[in-house]
């Protein structure tokens, strides 16, 4: 299916940050047996390699927005998100890992703040791997990147999908989201590795 005028401006936008035109592609979510005839949703994906280096390649969703994220301003707008991330050069699944990020929000289950948790959104898209699951944070990779756009009828922000382990996810249901990214922080972990080893 080709890409809309809305897509392809968006994959514009963000070869600028990436410094690189992206390729896009396309997901569907899988058909729900139980739905009631709507088609599944679709979420498409800007792939930038060689960003922020040589041998990592940085993914970002480029019409998620669309989906709704349960939160607003305190003036009553909605907020949109977009998700970005970074992997290892040779790890494309990661792209499947974003999609099913976007498939859990389209679902209207998440409220989608800095320091959400989307469960095993790595393991669905690929099983077997080190982490899991996906933290969602501040960007802090991008320095172009425009962290938020406020506009008059909605604001739109980044978000960060960095892969959390399980032992990771139990230390978070204890200690809270923030301290667990302090962990990630002091400890230097390595968010391009999806089989990193676990900080706790």
């Amino acid at each position: 299916m080709e890409a809309s005028e809305e897509v392809r401006a968006a994959a514009r936008r963000i070869g600028d940050v990436f410094g690189v035109p992206p390729q896009v592609l396309r997901f569907r979510a899988a058909v729900d047996a139980d739905g009631d005839g709507e088609d599944p949703h679709e979420v498409s994906i800007a792939v930038g390699d060689g960003c922020p280096g040589p041998g990592y390649a940085s993914y970002a969703t480029l019409d998620m927005s669309r989906f709704p994220t349960n939160v607003t301003t305190d003036d009553g707008r909605p907020i949109r998100t977009e998700l970005i991330t970074v992997g290892r050069a040779g790890y494309r699944p990661l792209s499947d890992v974003l999609a099913q990020c976007a498939f859990q929000i389209a679902s209207g289950s998440l409220h989608v703040t800095p320091n959400t948790i989307v469960p095993n959104a790595v393991h669905a898209a690929d099983p077997g791997r080190s982490t899991r699951h996906v933290l969602l944070v501040v960007p802090f990779i991008w320095a172009t990147l425009e962290i938020l756009v406020d506009r008059d009828e909605d604001v739109t922000t980044w978000l960060q999908a960095v892969p959390i382990t399980d032992a990771e996810l139990q230390f978070a249901s204890k200690h809270g989201t923030d301290e667990l990214f302090t962990r990630l922080e002091s400890a230097g972990a390595d968010v391009s590795d999806i089989d990193r080893p676990s900080v706790v």
